[in-house]
Formats: structure tokens, sequence, C-alpha cells
């Protein structure tokens, strides 16, 4: 592990944590360890998405294998802040505010180091959010206008901007406006993870 790393989770006050590209926890602060429940060496070597099972603000599971934060920063992207709840030891959800910083390694590959800032009252009982999440997944699958679901799977297919004004036969900024507002409704802040909630919502 990179001394910056290192020297970054344990510099704040905030729970902190880093992963490498493979979602290893690296590294796992003190903050971490109170505001979560588990150790440090609890955490260590640990797949993050099989230890804390971050979801996202519908509900739905976001951490997982393929984690489309480590995916930006792999395509050089920066990843935004984002809401997210995460698992605690006890079994209950606590959500966060994320802000991910992204290390390049030349030998390694692509480190995260996640911030995590506790909302007030964020923690739930998992059984609640399992039932809100059903609800809001239904709830949202109408939230889209035809238009921009077709804009959102040429994104999931690859398409960049112009190939869809193309494929649709409309301008860029009249697409740009649709993603945009796809962005907004989906409560993302690139495409790469509007991309993964709607898949997730079964959107596409």
């Amino acid at each position: 592990m990179a001394t910056g790393t290192h020297g970054i989770v344990f510099s704040t006050g905030e729970p902190a944590f880093a992963v490498d590209r493979h979602g290893t926890i690296l590294a796992w602060n003190e903050a971490a360890a109170s505001s979560l429940g588990y150790t440090e060496a609890e955490a260590l070597g640990s797949k993050c998405w099989q230890l804390v099972r971050g979801k996202d603000t519908f509900g739905n599971r976001y951490c997982c294998e393929h984690c489309p934060m480590m995916e930006m920063a792999i395509r050089h992207q920066s990843p935004y802040r984002c809401s997210m709840s995460l698992k605690t030891a006890t079994g209950t959800l606590k959500r966060y505010k994320v802000s991910t910083l992204v290390l390049f390694d030349g030998h390694d590959g692509e480190t995260l180091i996640h911030l995590c800032h506790a909302e007030p009252g964020g923690s739930m009982n998992t059984s609640r959010v399992s039932s809100d999440s059903n609800h809001d997944a239904n709830s949202s699958l109408g939230i889209l206008t035809p238009r921009e679901l077709q804009v959102l799977q040429h994104l999931a297919d690859g398409h960049a901007t112009e190939d869809v004004a193309t494929l649709l036969s409309i301008s860029t900024a009249t697409v740009r406006n649709h993603i945009e507002h796809l962005l907004h409704k989906l409560h993302a802040h690139s495409r790469l993870e509007a991309v993964a909630v709607a898949r997730r919502l079964g959107l596409i």
C-alpha cells in the first residue's frame, strides 16, 4: 500500500477507507471503525462490497464486484460526491455523503479513497430499507420519458453524444438536455452512474 494512500486515510477525522481496483480494502481509519463498527483488522483485506454493501439513494445495491466508481476511475473520469447507505457491523444501514479520491499507481493500478460524512439521523433498519427500496424501484420505472429511455439505452451501449444524436435524428444539444434531465431524475452524477442505477431499477 502506498504511503500516500495511508496518509490520506489516516489524516482525516471523518470515516475513510481505501480500496484497490479489485475492491479489496487497503486502509481503514479509526473514524470508520467507530462509525461503522468494523475494526481495522476485520476490514483490511475484505472486499468492500461484501463488508459495507453500499446502497444508492433508491435503496438498491450500489457496491458490487464491478464498482461503477472504479470503472469511472479506470476511464480517467472523476467520481462525484454521492449519497450512499453503508451496512454497519450491527446490520443497520447508515447514510453518508461519500466523496471519492482517485490515486493512480503505475504498478498497482487505481486506488479509491472514500471519505464518508455521516448524515444526521442517517441510521435505518434493513428490513424497512428493503421494503422502501422495492417501492422506490417500482415507482421510479415511469419517471423517464420514452425519449430519455432511448437516450439512456444508447449511453448504456457505449455511444457518445454525437452518435446518439445521429441515431435518433436529433441535435447534440437536445441529447445533452435529455442526459441532464435523466441524470437529475436518477439522482446520478455521471452517465456511467445513471446507467448503473437504471440497470438496477430494470429500466434498461
